[in-house]
């Protein structure tokens, strides 16, 4: 006889259920009748692990930021192991969040969606991980104090340039310059040798 699935098992599987169906039809496609179908359990089962569906869409999207966020940790460590520079590592953190955003954080925006439709517009609460936070100030020799404020600005023009790029406005490749460009003199780096990509260079 197969054994009893454990509670937290049963909710992993839920979210990953919820977020394939985000992926394919949009965060207000997601309901625990559907969840609890797509992963073969009862309703009465996906209530008692998730106490509402705003729940579960939380959960969702505390997942996709996650696995944001260890795309983010893996690239950086990687190529600071290799002893690249810290422009060399902004590059990466510049090309792996605006190529991240760009392939995933369409199902991100929309489970967000779905979760501000369920429970009115709240003031956003920017929660990052300490495990990010400690990669950045490690990559960048940046004091506890200035990690922070730096992934919150770095996270803001990025989001920005995003837009940019998912209009046809802006290509990738430009997107992720400017944004080198932009945060190289905040690390204090020597940007006299550096081609700077204005905003308007590559606009249609």
């Amino acid at each position: 006889m197969a054994g009893r699935v454990p509670s937290a098992q049963r909710r992993a599987m839920l979210i990953s259920a919820g977020i394939t169906i985000a992926q394919r039809e949009g965060g207000r496609a997601v309901t625990l009748a559907r969840v609890a179908a797509a992963c073969g359990v009862s309703k009465p089962i996906a209530y008692r692990l998730f106490s509402s569906l705003p729940e579960l869409l939380k959960c969702m999207e505390q997942q996709v930021v996650a696995q944001y966020e260890r795309a983010i940790m893996h690239a950086l460590l990687d190529h600071k192991a290799r002893g690249a520079s810290q422009k060399e590592i902004l590059e990466v953190l510049a090309h792996t969040y605006i190529s991240y955003s760009l392939e995933d954080g369409a199902v991100y925006d929309t489970i967000a969606a779905a979760l501000t439709a369920l429970k009115g517009s709240e003031d956003a609460v920017t929660e990052v991980s300490p495990q990010l936070l400690a990669v950045i100030k490690d990559s960048f020799d940046l004091d506890g104090q200035a990690a922070l404020p730096f992934l919150l600005m770095f996270q803001g023009a990025a989001d920005n340039l995003v837009i940019f790029v998912s209009r046809g406005a802006f290509t990738r490749s430009a997107a992720i310059a400017h944004l080198v460009s932009l945060f190289t003199p905040r690390l204090g780096m020597n940007t006299s040798n550096d081609p700077v990509c204005a905003v308007g260079t590559e606009f249609s």
